[in-house]
């Protein structure tokens, strides 16, 4: 009877499950990873100038345009950035468009050369439109991905920040 198995195991089989074996663990080798900073996050308010000048510098970062008075830009602050900013270290960038009257415009210039993805869009809203909250996504000075809307949870929010390696720490 063992010898019935043995030869089970010896034959096709066998090598289905070697195979198998292989490909999980290169698989699992593979994985992109590298080094995050578990300091606490820093957070920022930025003007548009200061936005402008960092996409001109070709950097990595993300920033949001946010209003005091919005609920969704309330939601998200309370229950995904006050959790998630204490044990991850990167730069929380936000743009307060009714602090500064004058970055509403330069807003409003930005949104219009990166119009909001069609997927965030109801039949009552523009691709143009200054929406809060709107995270940009930037890598080397490129505008690589927009998310509209306080409801990404928390591993939403850290799978857009470790697809940019915004948490890397800089060796």
């Amino acid at each position: 009877m063992r010898n019935d198995h043995f030869l089970f195991l010896k034959g096709g089989n066998m090598k289905k499950i070697l195979l198998s074996c292989i490909t999980m663990l290169l698989m699992a080798g593979c994985s992109p990873s590298y080094p995050r900073d578990t300091s606490t996050a820093r957070l920022r308010q930025l003007s548009m100038d200061e936005v402008n000048e960092m996409i001109e510098n070709d950097e990595t970062f993300m920033f949001v345009f946010t209003q005091e008075t919005c609920s969704s830009c309330l939601y998200f602050k309370e229950n995904v950035l006050s959790y998630y900013i204490q044990d991850h270290g990167f730069d929380f960038n936000e743009v307060v468009l009714d602090m500064e009257s004058d970055d509403f415009q330069k807003a409003a210039d930005f949104v219009a050369e990166h119009p909001n993805p069609e997927q965030f869009l109801t039949s009552d809203l523009l691709p143009t439109d200054v929406l809060t909250p709107s995270f940009y996504f930037i890598e080397e000075g490129e505008v690589m991905e927009i998310y509209i809307g306080g409801d990404l949870s928390v591993d939403e929010f850290d799978q857009l920040i470790q697809k940019y390696q915004l948490d890397k720490i800089e060796e």
